[in-house]
């Protein structure tokens, strides 16, 4: 079993919790799954990965605990480019894995395609206080830490590299000021505001 994480509106949480979620009723898209295509509805893997919906007094989140046979992982920021570029929508097809194949972390926006009916016994309410912990903060934040950490496998400077384009940024725009010496392997950036000094090897 495993356990994925749905948002229903805060009026329709009890009547899912005591029915069920039905996937006529509930299907979001139809993804081709294993060369077939299926209804599928939304979940999650993390209840964090949409915090509009976590805080929100609007909407109640419900942890399901479903057969991973029914379980499908794919990158949903793949999904929502493909929309308009067919190349891209393939990619997203081939994204999808069976859950017990997807290592977290590696896609930024992961959803859970669940293809099943959902019956009561399979829900609860989510308790943010004293359920089961949640092992990292995000799905997003864990995907970017991982692919710095590869690239930083690759390049030893990969942190200059980051810290000199984001002030180089804040230099265009007005924010900062860019002071560099020719032969010299140092750039200073000077924040308009603080006056505080930041120093980067050129990449």
């Amino acid at each position: 079993m495993v356990e994925v994480y749905y948002y229903v509106p805060q009026d329709k949480a009890d009547n899912s919790i005591d029915c069920g979620l039905k996937l006529s009723k509930w299907y979001e898209k139809q993804v081709q799954i294993e060369s077939e295509d299926k209804r599928c509805f939304c979940a999650l893997l993390n209840p964090k990965d949409d915090m509009d919906k976590y805080k929100s007094a609007d909407y109640r989140c419900l942890k399901l605990e479903l057969y991973s046979k029914y379980c499908f992982v794919a990158d949903k920021s793949l999904y929502e480019i493909g929309l308009s570029n067919d190349d891209v929508m393939k990619l997203y097809i081939d994204s999808v894995v069976p859950i017990e194949d997807y290592t977290f972390g590696m896609y930024r926006l992961p959803e859970c395609l669940v293809t099943t009916t959902v019956i009561p016994e399979q829900i609860s309410l989510l308790d943010k206080r004293l359920d089961s912990p949640i092992l990292f903060n995000s799905s997003e934040e864990l995907y970017i830490n991982n692919v710095i950490e590869d690239f930083k496998q690759e390049y030893d400077n990969l942190n200059d590299r980051l810290l000199f384009g984001f002030l180089k940024g804040r230099a265009t725009r007005g924010e900062m000021e860019m002071i560099e010496k020719d032969g010299n392997s140092f750039v200073a950036f000077i924040d308009k505001k603080s006056d505080r000094a930041f120093t980067v090897r050129k990449p």
